[in-house]
């Protein structure tokens, strides 16, 4: 993974559909890519849906894209054997990614059959491809030191850390001291107390603590803005939804400066 300070746009940001069963995509994303390179994004993580779900001309638009796709947002399933563990590493090939996205499950009687499938996977990834684990909240690996447990086993090579520094600023640190250069990449997305997703700007000194934070923990990797004020809100638009990315895109360039 590259080792400097890159921010991407996350395209489930401005998908409506990205929370329902069938998650059939609501945006092309080739129709935005010129105004996320004008507006100052360095590429992009793409959600495996606008991808894999896309036709297969939209899949050549976003294939020749002079805005690199460098990460792929993958929603396997690691409890079982799934197609999306194949068709999404086809995908991220074909798009010059160089990480690729996942969770495991939340079931901890399964914990061995995650090992397992992440294993098998991983000798299935190219070796210039990283695999990023979200540890996202309600997974069994949610905590910091569950995953440096799940991760000692498994072992490391090949995998990096996903860190969420202003929605899970709490557990900040514990994940960059446990993990420490092995934490490769953030997903950026703010919320107020209640939990409701807001702009960076709306609590400037938390995101800006957060941001020192990871400086003095030496962190040198990515960052992607993945939601923003407005997700899943009532009414929601993409360019409602965009105009928000690009102020938390300004706050967040300002802080890293």
């Amino acid at each position: 993974m590259e080792k400097s300070f890159k921010i991407y746009m996350a395209t489930v940001l401005l998908d409506r559909n990205r929370w329902t069963e069938e998650r059939n995509p609501s945006v092309k994303v080739s129709n935005w890519l010129e105004r996320f390179s004008a507006d100052g994004f360095d590429g992009l993580e793409l959600w495996s849906f606008h991808a894999t779900y896309a036709s297969e001309e939209e899949q050549a638009r976003l294939e020749q894209s002079a805005l690199p796709i460098r990460l792929f947002n993958s929603y396997a399933c690691f409890d079982r054997e799934d197609s999306a563990q194949e068709t999404d590493v086809v995908a991220a090939i074909r798009f010059g990614a160089r990480g690729i996205k996942y969770n495991i499950g939340s079931d901890p009687a399964l914990r061995k059959t995650y090992l397992k499938q992440l294993a098998a996977w991983r000798e299935r990834v190219p070796q210039n491809i990283q695999l990023l684990c979200e540890c996202h909240p309600g997974t069994i690996i949610e905590q910091p030191v569950a995953a440096r447990a799940f991760f000692d086993e498994l072992g490391m090579d090949g995998h990096g850390i996903i860190v969420h520094p202003f929605s899970r600023f709490d557990s900040l640190e514990e994940w960059l001291d446990l993990f420490g250069p092995d934490v490769m990449h953030a997903h950026m997305q703010m919320t107020d107390e209640s939990g409701k997703l807001i702009r960076f700007d709306k609590r400037s000194d938390l995101a800006e603590q957060a941001i020192r934070i990871m400086q003095k923990k030496g962190y040198c990797g990515s960052y992607s803005l993945e939601f923003t004020e407005g997700v899943a809100a009532p009414g929601e638009t993409p360019e409602m939804l965009y105009e928000n990315a690009r102020k938390d895109l300004s706050l967040l360039r300002s802080l890293l400066a």
